[in-house]
Parts: C-alpha cells; structure tokens; sequence
C-alpha cells in the first residue's frame, strides 16, 4: 500500500489530529516517537480485548511483554475457558521466521498468521468474525477514526487494515542484544566462565545442541531447511504396535495427513529462552532442567497417564538425537549458557506500554496514568 507525494500533507495533518485529539492526549506520558502512525495503531488494536468475541482477552493477554511476550500457561484456554492443545511461542524476534505456527506451514506472513488466532472457532481463541471485529471498533470512532486516518489516509476501518496494522506492530518485537552475541562478535568479556564452559558444551560433538538450534536466532537446523523435527516427547503404543503422538495433537502431520510427519514440530528460537517457561509444544516441560533430561535421554519416558509410553522408540524421533550424559556442573554451564541468551525486558518500554486500562487490576501490573477504560466483558 503506497503512499504518493500528494497524500503526505495529509497524512501529517491526520497524525496531527491524532496527536491533539482528548483520548490521545491521555496517553502523553507514552512516548510514541519511535513508532510509526501504523504501528501505533497497531499497539492500540494489540492490546484492545474488544478484538475477543466475550472480551475478556488481548492479543497481548497470550503474548504479554513482561512476560517474554508469552504467558505462563501450559496450553492457554479458549475464551469459553477451555484448554487448546499448543503452548503459546513468544513473539520476539517473529517477525525474523520465515514459519510461523509450530506446526502450521502454510502461513508464511505476519498477516495471514494473525488471522488465525483472531477468526479461529476450533478452538475460539478470540472467536472474532469480520462483522463483529468492524462493529466493535466503529463504536469507538473517537479513538479509532483519527489512528486509523494517520495510518492509512483515510478513516474508514477494515479488516485488511487491522491486520496490516497489528503485522507492523509486531514487527517492533525484536531483540537479540544478548550476551551470547555479544560474544561471538568479539566481546570476549560478554560470557562468564561458566557460560562459556555451557557454550562449549552446546556447540560440542557430545551433545551437538547446534546441530538444529543454529542462526540468528538459534532456530535453525545446519544441514538443511526443514524447520519440523520430532524429538521423542512421546511414543504411544497403539494396537498394531505403532508409536504415536498423542492424537489431539499430532504436530506437522494434522496438515499433511503423512504418519512420517506425526510428532513433528518447529524447531524453537532459544533467545530469552530462560524467561518463556513452560517449554515444549505443549508446555508440558515446567523446568528447563526437564527439557535437557529428555534430549540427555534421547527422547522422554512417560509411565503414568493417558500418554504413557516411549519417545525414545517413535519411528520419526530425528536420528541426531542418541543421547548423552552430563555431570551436575555440566547441566549448571549449560543452563548458565541459555541466560546469555536473555533479552531486556520490554515491559516498561514507552513503545509496548498497553494504553487500556486492565479489564481486572492485577497488584503486579501498574496502568498508566489515564488510561483508557478497557471494553467490558460479555456474557
């Protein structure tokens, strides 16, 4: 969507009214400078729970910044409260994958990935449809008309526009200012001893951790460009003697209906990995400490539960991973080595400071001075 020469002096007056208009005012303490008349928009609709059918979430509900811009569920409720089947991934660094969804190849853009939480009804994540989503936020004209001009040129509000908008926000959620990359790019003084003996440890033949988890971002395999890889969380026995995930979740092969794809999901960014707990697809790893057990262990066992069986043995584990052992200090350099990886918390940065009121006041969470009245729950 360009902009030519001749839109720009409106633009300007637009943003302009924005910047003027009662309910912005309010938000003055928030200091919008680095972001872009879109990406403003975009920072009010991440944060608006009217985006939910019963509105008792936002976007940044699931994907909270002080929270590595995830949550602390193993597998987040549906607006009716009901457990999904996925872990919820951290948005940092999202804009930088070329895949989006753990198990989902088909949505490759920003976009087109939104969408699916915001208009899925299996399960209703934010159960929003176009009408409803148009209807919402033409109720409140006086915020949203003038953002929606600034942005776009015009104020008519559209779903397209909605999700440029949100794309371009979340574009902002990057950081890989580590200590780690620090490191490799020559400040020998970045890593202590002890990550550097875990840095050693993740990049060595033994445990072979870089193998999958190389790049930028540390999501990338060596070899090839595959981004699905099975690592042995579950092996259920079925009875023709064939070892399978679980079937409410079965990974990469819900899509392709292949069996070589069943338990297969995409290989996770490391950045910040220390503050995105609980781990795994399905969040069922509640310590760190359990996730490296499991690749130690060349897969996880499972004795009590629905999903007792044998990782180690299903058909489609990736063959790199064998196992290996580590010592006690050995696992204290390793764990060490994924704090290097942590990011600063964004939660108290003017650009990702929620502009709404919280729907219920949390003694841990402070509003900003003004802040907008949140939408109110439905039934």
């Amino acid at each position: 969507m360009g902009v030519t020469f001749h839109t720009v002096p409106m633009l300007l007056l637009s943003l302009l009214f924005v910047l003027s208009s009662p309910l912005y005012a309010a938000q003055k303490t928030i200091d919008d400078t680095r972001l872009t008349a879109t990406q403003i928009l975009g920072r009010y609709l991440f944060n608006d729970n009217r985006l939910s059918k019963t509105g008792n979430r936002s976007c940044a509900l699931c994907h909270a910044p002080d929270l590595g811009w995830t949550n602390r569920f193993a597998k987040v409720p549906d607006i009716n409260g009901n457990p999904t089947t996925l872990n919820t991934p951290s948005l940092l660094n999202s804009v930088m994958l070329t895949t989006f969804m753990q198990r989902q190849p088909h949505l490759t853009t920003l976009e087109e990935t939104i969408k699916l939480p915001l208009f899925s009804l299996h399960p209703p994540e934010m159960g929003m449809t176009n009408a409803l989503l148009l209807t919402r936020l033409q109720q409140v004209k006086t915020l949203y008309e003038p953002l929606f001009r600034a942005s776009f040129g015009d104020s008519r509000i559209t779903t397209t526009k909605v999700l440029i908008a949100l794309s371009q926000y979340v574009a902002t959620i990057t950081d890989t200012n580590t200590a780690h990359h620090a490191f490799i790019n020559g400040d020998k003084t970045a890593l202590n001893d002890q990550q550097q003996q875990g840095l050693a440890l993740f990049t060595s033949q033994r445990l072979s951790c870089s193998q999958c988890h190389n790049g930028p971002l540390l999501n990338q395999p060596q070899t090839n460009d595959e981004p699905y890889f099975n690592t042995g969380l579950y092996g259920i026995k079925n009875k023709a003697g064939i070892y399978n995930y679980p079937s409410q979740e079965m990974g990469l092969r819900y899509f392709t209906q292949q069996p070589f794809d069943d338990g297969k999901f995409r290989i996770p960014s490391l950045i910040n990995v220390t503050n995105t707990g609980p781990w795994g697809h399905d969040g069922s790893f509640h310590h760190l400490e359990a996730v490296i057990d499991s690749y130690a262990e060349g897969g996880r066992v499972i004795t009590i539960g629905p999903n007792t069986g044998d990782g180690r043995l299903h058909p489609n584990k990736d063959p790199r991973l064998q196992g290996f052992t580590l010592t006690t200090a050995e696992k204290k350099a390793l764990l060490a080595f994924f704090s290097s990886l942590n990011t600063r918390d964004m939660s108290n940065d003017p650009k990702h400071q929620n502009p709404f009121c919280q729907i219920i006041p949390l003694k841990t969470k402070q509003d900003l001075p003004n802040c907008i009245a949140p939408f109110p729950l439905k039934k």
